[in-house]
């Protein structure tokens, strides 16, 4: 097949891969000036089977229901010729699997893989969605280095699927097949936690459990062999986890992990050097993964008789791969349309219990499991590291404070008790930038040396100073103008006005709008600008994401616009973040200089949602993403406490920030916050 020049707007600069009914190629969009990847349904699939095109809008369907931040995201859908296609995000990482072939993992390596991606799957699971065919292929990185779930062209909706676009035949990837999976049974989320079990296995060998000659033969394996021993496979690996392989790849779904998260937590706790028992339940649990209440097992359990299901798989088998069908591969799929619909899995009654999900251990049930080794385990890391941050910097009584992300080891990092504002974490990792009045400083966390780095004790306005991710420049807000300029401490230290500014040559200068405040995105290319607009004769403050790769060689484009016209808030917005691609918080002021309602908004969708995670109750201030996107930062203030509501500082999942529930605050001292309208403003420095 010839490879077209271009898809609707998209210029196609090469074929990325070929799979079972998809072709994906490497394109770039002129709009946005950026790499994309882009699936597209050939012509003859079309004609051969309408089935193919009711498969691949619900591929689409599924990843727009998901919209998570550990799944690779779906930027436009459309058709071309009657061919439809829908545009991803680019991972330039490359695969989970090219990265196995090149090393083995260390646990703490392969945990962090594995920690990016569980909340993604549990999100999945919780919704009633099966992946099917998670394995490393499926497994792509970004630029960053942060791995994302792609590719649910064979993903199933455990509620049963309208249209009936998938059947009974037996679809996936053998080597990383559940035995219910491989026998025709039915499955639901722990079909995917086996194959995360597999996953795990491989990263820290350096090859597959099972092995085979055909891919017959490896299915038939997974049904009815034991589970390899990973320690006779490295027998330098701790005795723990033997535990945790066995859990993630029983032969039974009841007697393996019941959330991804929890298999991660798991390995987490006994890095820590911890004992933790493992929970189960009879069922992926379909409340937030994050809220690992205790779940009562159910008291009486049928254990199956495997021998009809492996039989009447090997029959579906023989049919498929001996009738005159490839069906399976082991590195790609060749999917076939289906009929079964598979019945929905509810958990037992949970125990409403407060919970800190950035740092509580796996839930428990009873301590009925075998007892847990008593070798030494692995090395712990010198930091605790949650969503990709290690440390936190915020303000108390207008000093700095750094903590890290589990809230150990508090400590003071300023003490003149001069008011600062706009926290930020320079590249290095031990260096805070901050205003305060009218100056630009900077304070070394180690040796607590503070330096000025820029004043102008003349401006009526200096708001924001705002470094890129890649250290090279500074967005700076004075005046209610923009500037952006080389990064470039000595020079910026000579600047005391604007001509000086301008003398600098930066890459833009820009008047048009009263900025207030700015933010980069990850790409070092857009930025999203807080600045007063006149609506219907009244200001009000707006949020403007505009692309400035052209520099100085063309205005900037503009690519949103917010609150208005797609939601209505407040005139003020007291402060917002930016995950650096798509995502928003932006909060109101309702009381105390700024708590107040906190609305979740996406500039691709332009979807908004309210975000009241404590109990569905205001107030919120100063929420903010953590490194990798998974998780925010936030203070709240309870406003049915009144004037006697403490300050507390929560470290939660993003995708749970929608969902109410009674939330564990970071452990910092009781009574820590010591002024009802004090602005924390925290900030996380990424983990090196």
């Amino acid at each position: 097949m010839t490879i077209p020049e271009k898809i609707g707007r998209y210029e196609i600069k090469s074929e990325l891969g070929r799979g079972g009914f998809a072709t994906v190629y490497r394109a770039y969009d002129p709009r946005f000036e950026r790499e994309v990847a882009i699936k597209f349904l050939p012509p003859e699939l079309i004609h051969a089977d309408p089935q193919f095109r009711l498969r691949f809008e619900r591929e689409a369907k599924i990843i727009a229901q998901l919209e998570h931040p550990s799944i690779v995201p779906v930027y436009d859908v459309g058709e071309e010729n009657n061919q439809p296609y829908f545009v991803m995000r680019y991972m330039s990482g490359g695969s989970l699997s090219e990265r196995i072939k090149d090393k083995i993992f260390s646990i703490e390596e392969a945990v962090k893989v594995l920690e990016h991606i569980a909340p993604g799957m549990d999100e999945a699971h919780s919704k009633g969605i099966v992946h099917r065919d998670l394995k490393p292929a499926n497994i792509l990185f970004t630029n960053k280095n942060t791995p994302l779930i792609s590719d649910f062209g064979i993903a199933k909706f455990s509620q049963g699927e309208a249209g009936n676009v998938t059947g009974s035949a037996i679809i996936g990837t053998p080597a990383y097949m559940a035995p219910e999976q491989a026998s025709g049974e039915v499955i639901d989320g722990r079909t995917d936690i086996y194959a995360l079990g597999v996953i795990l296995y491989e990263m820290l060998i350096g090859k597959q459990p099972y092995k085979a000659d055909t891919p017959l033969g490896l299915a038939l394996k997974h049904i009815t062999e034991p589970v390899p021993r990973i320690l006779e496979a490295n027998p330098n690996l701790p005795s723990w986890m033997e535990k945790v392989i066995s859990t993630a790849m029983a032969k039974d779904p009841d007697d393996r992990f019941s959330t991804a998260m929890e298999m991660v937590e798991t390995i987490k706790a006994f890095l820590r050097g911890e004992n933790p028992t493992i929970h189960k339940s009879g069922a992926t649990l379909k409340a937030s993964p994050f809220n690992r209440t205790t779940i009562a097992r159910r008291t009486t359990s049928k254990k199956r008789n495997p021998l009809p299901a492996i039989l009447a798989g090997l029959f579906l088998l023989v049919l498929v791969v001996g009738g005159g069908g490839a069906f399976f591969y082991l590195q790609q799929n060749q999917p076939t349309p289906t009929n079964e619909a598979i019945p929905t899995f509810t958990s037992e009654p949970a125990t409403a219990e407060p919970v800190n999900p950035a740092t509580e251990e796996a839930a428990t049930e009873s301590p009925t499991e075998a007892p847990a080794p008593t070798e030494t385990a692995a090395a712990v890391p010198a930091l605790p590291v949650i969503g990709g941050a290690d440390k936190i910097a915020f303000l108390r009584n207008n000093d700095i404070y750094i903590v890290n992300v589990d809230g150990s080891d508090l400590q003071q990092v300023t003490t003149d008790g001069v008011a600062k504002f706009n926290l930020q974490w320079l590249p290095d990792g031990n260096t805070i930038l901050f205003l305060t009045g009218k100056t630009a400083k900077v304070v070394d966390i180690e040796t607590l040396r503070e330096d000025i780095i820029i004043n102008f004790i003349s401006a009526e306005y200096f708001e924001a100073f705002s470094v890129s991710p890649d250290g090279k420049q500074a967005a700076i807000a004075l005046n209610r103008e923009l500037y952006v300029v080389p990064f470039d401490i000595e020079t910026l230290k000579t600047v005391n006005k604007k001509s000086a500014l301008l003398e600098m040559k930066g890459c833009l200068f820009f008047d048009e709008l009263a900025v207030k405040d700015v933010l980069w995105a990850d790409d070092n290319q857009r930025l999203a600008i807080k600045h007063l607009a006149n609506a219907n004769g009244t200001f009000a403050d707006t949020i403007r994401l505009i692309d400035i790769s052209k520099c100085g060689d063309a205005e900037p484009v503009r690519l949103d616009n917010f609150p208005d016209p797609w939601f209505k808030f407040s005139n003020e917005i007291i402060n917002f973040d930016y995950d650096g691609d798509a995502v928003f918080f932006i909060n109101s002021g309702v009381r105390n200089a700024g708590f107040g309602d906190l609305v979740f908004y996406n500039a691709f969708t332009h979807k908004f949602e309210k975000a009241a995670p404590y109990e569905g109750n205001c107030c919120y201030r100063d929420a903010a993403f953590s490194p990798d996107g998974t998780h925010v930062i936030f203070a709240f203030q309870d406003i049915r406490l009144g004037t006697e509501s403490p300050i507390n500082l929560y470290y939660i999942p993003t995708d749970s920030i929608t969902t109410k529930r009674i939330l564990e605050p970071l452990p910092l001292p009781e009574g820590f916050f010591t002024r009802r309208n004090d602005a924390p403003m925290p900030v996380l420095r990424p983990a090196k």
